[in-house]
């Protein structure tokens, strides 16, 4: 897919717009913690982007090949049949959050999705304060604002991926509805019981308490002391408050030739985990 050029909505402009379609992400989420067999990572209830579609999109239903998605440009939850096409939607706009949950239940039961004996369950994460989470409705505006983060969404799965695809041991790309960010983890040798003892968590953020903006992050595990950090050559800067990532955010991102976005995020990815695997001896 494309690159999408961005820079039509100023980064820090994007806040709002964050916010309701990380609440709105919760209702997806749900329906993979209701149908789903829990994962030890946690991953059932995440989600994957689907450039087709415009939209983030979690896993198959058990008996009903269905999945449960959350379309960003034109914000609307959706059901996406086994043959990729859209089942039925609900646009966010105007809805409340009760909406969304009422929705769900009558989507997912005429897809074929039957609830476990214990009934439907609802995501539980801690996100951040938004109207909506206290019954406010959605209002999807302005427009551009959602459609700028959905190029922020594309243009992060289509970075990531290529990063994973060029990285042994690198992760499947996920949309995680705690964080709301995609990311993926390169593990440089497994621990105990296959748990990561030396890895890179890299990612893509729409933006979150640390930045009000979008941000790419290249994240080393364990986290090497502030004192042996080197500097970053394809640009950003290191951040070591709370967690140790290289980040180049989306200002610093757009503040370069817009014909050459694609080259500076890759080059920044490229940098940062390249810097990331000597810091930790990989």
């Amino acid at each position: 897919m494309p690159w999408r050029t961005l820079g039509a909505v100023a980064p820090t402009e994007l806040v709002d717009a964050r916010l309701q379609l990380h609440h709105a992400a919760q209702v997806v989420a749900s329906a993979g913690v209701t149908f789903l067999e829990p994962r030890p990572d946690d991953g059932h209830p995440n989600f994957g982007w689907v450039e087709g579609l415009g939209a983030l999109v979690g896993h198959r239903l058990p008996g009903a090949g269905a999945r449960i998605g959350l379309r960003v440009g034109q914000p609307a939850w959706i059901v996406v049949d086994a043959d990729g096409s859209i089942r039925d939607e609900l646009g966010l706009d105007g809805r409340t959050l009760e909406d969304g949950y009422a929705w769900l239940a009558e989507a997912t039961a005429a897809a074929g999705a039957k609830p476990p004996s214990a009934g439907r369950r609802r995501a539980a994460y801690e996100i951040p304060d938004h109207a909506t989470a206290r019954g406010a409705r959605f209002a999807c505006v302005p427009a551009e604002a959602f459609v700028e983060l959905a190029g922020w969404f594309a243009n992060g799965q289509l970075s990531l991926d290529a990063l994973a695809a060029r990285s042994p041991g690198a992760s499947e790309v996920r949309c995680w509805p705690h964080h709301f960010d995609l990311g993926a983890l390169l593990t440089l040798a497994p621990g105990p019981e296959g748990a990561p003892d030396r890895s890179i968590g890299v990612g893509l953020s729409p933006g979150d308490a640390d930045y009000a903006e979008p941000y790419a992050y290249v994240s080393p595990w364990p986290y090497p002391k502030p004192g042996a950090l080197p500097t970053l050559r394809g640009g950003g800067r290191w951040h070591t408050e709370g967690h140790t990532s290289a980040v180049l955010t989306a200002s610093e991102l757009l503040a370069g030739p817009t014909g050459r976005q694609a080259e500076r995020l890759r080059g920044f990815l490229d940098t940062a985990s390249d810097a990331s695997r000597r810091l930790l001896g990989g």
